[in-house]
């Protein structure tokens, strides 16, 4: 095969064969690892066979829109059939010499035939719904806390924080005037694999993990505490244990916790499951099903060793889930089915509650959900739907300054062939689920939607290339689902974004986040609030960086020197003299802020200790709250000054992540001076004093 011949097999399936480091130096991928992705990525047709026509067509509401037509149906008539019945008749517009639908503004997924051929008609809105059309106020400027779900204290959890503590958060904070509570992926994740826990390493994000589930939300106090005194003496005891650690022993919690989410369904469901549950099950149709059974043939193989834990080592038979091999496991082990059937009930129904306590608090927008990047290979959605993703290849980053090897985050994602084949259907359904109870939507690492580095299976991250995908499709119809669901959308835009998808995802009214310790001018000064993006989210910090306190103390710098965690040429010493730089670089903002604001300017820094760390954090929320930005979300680590962050990136153990919880109870975690401080400061700085 000439190189010639490989650069254009790459083009058309939109690998590039070229690419940009962040020393701006323009990197070729070798022949090799292009041939390598080749065969993952061309796996599919991108086009839908036996029509003349993509299996899908994305339009804009109010615009023509262009067809792919083949010769010969460029003069056709058209007829679509709208969602509510009715139908449209015309012929097709020439623009600039080329078929075009005329402008339609019914938004919807519609039916299109041209000739003998048809296809669905994605009409979506110019724009997400916004933070103005959603408060019903024009400039708002609105706040919201951020929270990692597990992390979240209630008596008789077991160890692991719920959607139940979610709900009480969300009254407290709504009550205080919040407008939104953000929190951690919900996604489901592997019940026999307890060791994977972190929420960006779902075996599917189109359900949710059952550990987050509350069983309050189904049963009363007393069912529950029976249900739990069964266990007798020693495993109360393990729980009461475990509710007061201040890390999550996930291996322990969770087990624990399915072991009281199974006696409640043999004791109180199995024998004659209420109809509530009945209907959703029917409603979950095949998806749902399948999840199940692969929860139930995941546990099965998970028992001969390490190879059982993926689907892609099964028995040829048990690979596919339409085989009649699985469907007479199904059958045969319909108990254990129906319970991971039960558990996802159980997870949506505590979420359900939580969002309509969010409202009925008072605020309106609500809870904003995570969507993840991307999901295990291993897991039920690969599995279930192996046409559509790229299982045979992972996703990461690029080699750079601060990973010369680059990153593989073990995940996988859409085959953007796979998606154009099918009308995009597992992107609608995974947005569909993210908007299914809450008023927003976080969406992981949004360039995603653009183009993503790929690494062939058993390859180095270095092997890899940015796969393209099909932007111009995709951010309608998240604007599409968005508008459906009457919810906000927040892109994790943090790294390297090109200036086009800046552009399309502000056209789209995708808020991109603005992050205190980014947003600095090329001299390192920190950008005033007033400079602030009004077409983002503000944030203090994310899930991945420092705390404010943690940040002024240095705490990430410990925890990087003590796992020998720093990029080539630098070391503790060469960090902590930076850290103290910029301690005086946001020192000078926040004291300008301040002064701007008509408050006391202090002129002396304060110290980089617990205690001068207190000042700091108050006159950030503050510095945050002051901007145009029309969001604005506080992690829950700030309003309560914590120096620990959940995170540590590029690590995977010395660390604790993802195993924090808040320190006291979440009915009393905005009680305390310094949370009733920050608050105040908060209402004050947004004009809701």
């Amino acid at each position: 095969m000439t190189d010639r011949t490989l650069i254009e097999r790459a083009r058309r399936a939109g690998l590039s064969v070229r690419w940009r480091d962040t020393a701006g130096r323009v990197q070729q991928v070798p022949g090799e690892n292009l041939s390598r992705l080749l065969n993952v990525v061309e796996s599919m047709s991108g086009r839908a066979t036996g029509t003349g026509l993509p299996a899908m067509i994305v339009a804009i509401s109010g615009r023509p829109t262009p067809l792919p037509l083949p010769e010969g149906m460029q003069s056709s008539p058209f007829r679509i059939t709208l969602e509510n019945g009715e139908r449209l008749e015309g012929s097709l517009r020439q623009i600039r010499g080329k078929p075009a639908l005329p402008a339609l503004t019914v938004h919807g997924y519609h039916q299109l035939e041209i000739g003998p051929h048809a296809t669905r008609l994605a009409v979506a809105p110019a724009s997400c719904p916004t933070i103005n059309t959603i408060t019903g106020t024009e400039n708002a400027r609105i706040w919201g806390v951020g929270a990692q779900t597990y992390g979240l204290r209630m008596p008789g959890d077991g160890g692991i924080g719920h959607f139940g503590a979610v709900a009480t958060l969300a009254r407290l904070a709504g009550a205080r005037g919040a407008d939104a509570l953000a929190i951690s992926p919900a996604h489901a994740m592997f019940a026999a694999r307890p060791g994977q826990y972190s929420p960006y390493s779902p075996s599917t994000r189109l359900f949710l993990n059952a550990l987050l589930a509350d069983p309050h939300a189904v049963f009363d106090t007393a069912t529950v505490q029976a249900a739990m005194q069964k266990g007798g003496r020693a495993y109360v005891d393990a729980l009461k244990n475990l509710e007061t650690t201040p890390l999550i022993d996930w291996a322990a919690a969770s087990g624990y916790r399915y072991q009281l989410l199974r006696r409640l369904y043999e004791d109180r469901v199995a024998s004659q499951p209420p109809a509530e549950l009945a209907a959703f099950r029917a409603a979950g149709g095949t998806a749902l099903e399948r999840h199940a059974i692969f929860e139930t043939l995941h546990a099965h193989f998970a028992t001969y060793g390490a190879r059982g834990g993926d689907w892609r080592r099964w028995p040829v038979a048990m690979r596919q889930p339409a085989s009649p091999e699985v469907a007479r496991f199904a059958a045969e082990f319909a108990h254990d089915v129906g319970f991971h059937v039960f558990v996802q009930w159980l997870a949506a129904r505590s979420l359900a509650q939580a969002c309509h306590t969010a409202r009925a608090s008072g605020m309106r927008v609500g809870i904003i959900a995570d969507m993840a990047v991307g999901i295990d290979p291993t897991g039920s959605e690969c599995w279930a739907r192996q046409e559509e993703f790229l299982t045979g290849a992972s996703i990461g980053a690029p080699p750079d300054a601060l990973s010369p090897l680059g990153q593989d985050w073990g995940l996988t994602t859409f085959s953007p062939a796979g998606l154009r084949a099918t009308g995009y259907r597992a992107f609608i359904e995974t947005l569909r689920a993210g908007f299914a109870h809450g008023g927003g939507l976080r969406i992981d690492h949004v360039m995603g939607l653009e183009r993503l580095w790929v690494i062939p299976q058993g390859g180095s991250s270095a092997e890899g290339a940015y796969l393209s995908f099909p932007l111009s499709d995709l951010l309608p119809l998240v604007a599409l689902e968005a508008e459906r669901a009457r919810a906000v959308v927040i892109g994790e835009d943090l790294g390297t974004v090109t200036a086009s998808f800046r552009k399309a995802a502000q056209q789209r009214g995708v808020m991109g986040m603005n992050v205190l310790f980014f947003e600095r001018t090329s001299h390192g000064a920190f950008r005033p609030p007033v400079a602030w993006s009004p077409g983002s989210a503000a944030f203090t910090t994310t899930h991945d960086l420092p705390t404010v306190a943690g940040w002024w103390q240095g705490v990430d710098i410990d925890w990087r020197a003590q796992l020998n965690q720093f990029a080539p040429g630098t070391t503790a010493d060469t960090q902590r003299t930076e850290r103290e730089n910029d301690r005086t670089a946001l020192w000078s903002a926040l004291s300008a802020a301040r002064g701007t604001a008509g408050g006391k300017r202090v002129a002396e820094k304060p110290p980089a200790t617990v205690a001068g760390a207190r000042q700091v954090v108050d006159d950030a929320i503050g510095f945050v709250a002051a901007t145009p930005c029309p969001l604005g979300i506080i992690a829950l680590e700030d309003l309560l000054g914590l120096a620990e962050q959940p995170n540590l990136p590029g690590t995977t153990t010395g660390h604790p992540n993802w195993r924090r919880r808040y320190a006291g109870m979440t009915a009393t975690l905005l009680s305390g001076a310094d949370a009733r401080r920050r608050v105040n400061r908060l209402r004050a700085e947004r004009g809701h004093a």
